[in-house]
């Protein structure tokens, strides 16, 4: 039901007035069954945060370097400089945006469905953030000037490799420091959230 809601939200975020109150309600769904189903643990291990430990630093520095590493890699994808030429505002709230993915696609659901097989939550969560990123933009009213494929497979390849970070430290800080810092170094010269992200 949780990804249900969020794929909903996706799906209808873009749509005029009053259609787009079928992305909230979905949302706001969303939000009270994952409360639901978390009411026996604590917010922040339902979430895969634990306290800090040494092998939570350690999986940080790979981290690190696949949120460069793929930051790198979709600049020159689309012809742009290796960094941003300016930093503007945005960069504060680009990082919030990749944090938030991480804690709801490998922290809460990669984590929930974990004793199922370490495997199958990768994959799996890494199959819905993309349907979710997928949905998003195809949902915007204006067509896009933009390389689903590359989108599709990188979005998926991306969540494998931060779920797989996750796994191994068990914990959500490491995708989480990857994919803000892929965001920073993507979006941080925005003046404003890209179009799929808000509109």
């Amino acid at each position: 039901m949780v990804v249900t809601g969020i794929l909903l939200f996706a799906l209808f975020i873009h749509d005029p007035w009053p259609r787009r109150i079928i992305s909230f309600a979905a949302l706001t769904g969303s939000a009270l069954m994952l409360g639901y189903s978390i009411k026996n643990d604590s917010i922040l291990q339902a979430f895969g945060l634990t306290p800090l430990s040494r092998k939570i630093l350690i999986f940080s520095i790979p981290a690190l370097l696949l949120g460069v590493g793929f930051a790198w890699l979709t600049r020159s994808t689309f012809d742009l400089s290796p960094l941003p030429p300016s930093v503007s505002r945005f960069v504060f709230i680009a990082p919030l945006i990749g944090a938030t993915e991480e804690l709801i696609f490998r922290g809460y659901i990669q984590g929930h469905l974990r004793p199922i097989g370490r495997i199958f939550s990768i994959v799996y969560a890494s199959t819905v953030h993309t349907c979710y990123k997928l949905l998003v933009i195809l949902s915007l009213s204006l067509p896009l000037q933009f390389d689903l494929f590359f989108l599709v497979i990188w979005t998926f390849i991306g969540g494998v490799a931060f779920g797989a970070l996750r796994e191994g430290a068990r914990n959500s800080i490491p995708p989480i420091i990857a994919h803000a810092i892929f965001d920073i170094l993507v979006y941080g010269g925005y003046a404003l959230a890209p179009l799929w992200v808000w509109s």
